[in-house]
């Protein structure tokens, strides 16, 4: 049996151990997904490079077949008229669930993610994440502070706010320890404070 492996993680020759394991269906179906270029070469282990080659060749002939045609002068104006519609609305932020941007407070148990700036008043939007039993010293807000609890709670002195609460403190204000029991997310909208430049 030929042991050695081409680019996409198969066999150059005979099929392996791991290729025989899936029917020629799969083989088959896995060779057109990188001919396609749906997978990356290293998400095709088991795929032998004569079946994609012969895949390529399918696509190729179905490419070939295809007459070209050219759309009408009006849907090309509603097309660009869409794209300047868009432009037009373009979002100042666009930040998605998935995407990273989590970073260290500087306090055990304490992250922040920075959603949005606006450079002309300073004004932020961000995220606080805190451990269960994670404390905030006392501090200063330099401006106002705007707060929605969307999970958990968040505690000083005899007060608890908890999922679905909001609060708001006024500029030059000084908060006491702030800490959560069993941890939370929350939002905040800020001018200068501690959190914003974290």
């Amino acid at each position: 049996m030929n042991t050695g492996k081409d680019q996409y993680g198969g066999d150059l020759g005979d099929l392996s151990d791991k290729t025989m394991a899936g029917s020629e269906e799969d083989h088959e179906g896995t060779a057109a997904l990188v001919a396609l270029g749906l997978l990356k070469p290293g998400q095709a282990t088991g795929v032998r490079r004569p079946e994609v080659r012969k895949m390529e060749e399918a696509v190729a002939s179905l490419v070939a077949a295809v007459r070209p045609v050219l759309p009408r002068p009006s849907v090309k104006d509603r097309l660009l008229s869409r794209v300047a519609a868009y432009e037009e609305l373009r979002p100042l932020a666009d930040v998605r669930r998935n995407e990273g941007g989590w970073a260290s407070a500087g306090i055990p148990g304490v992250d922040t993610r920075q959603l949005f700036r606006d450079q002309a008043t300073g004004q932020t939007t961000y995220l606080v994440r805190m451990e269960p039993g994670a404390k905030l010293p006392a501090h200063s807000h330099g401006d106002t502070e705007q707060c929605l609890v969307l999970e958990g709670d968040i505690r000083w002195g005899q007060l608890v706010y908890e999922k679905g609460d909001f609060v708001v403190m006024g500029k030059d204000t000084t908060h006491p320890e702030i800490w959560s029991e069993t941890g939370n997310l929350l939002l905040i909208v800020s001018g200068h404070n501690e959190f914003a430049h974290a």
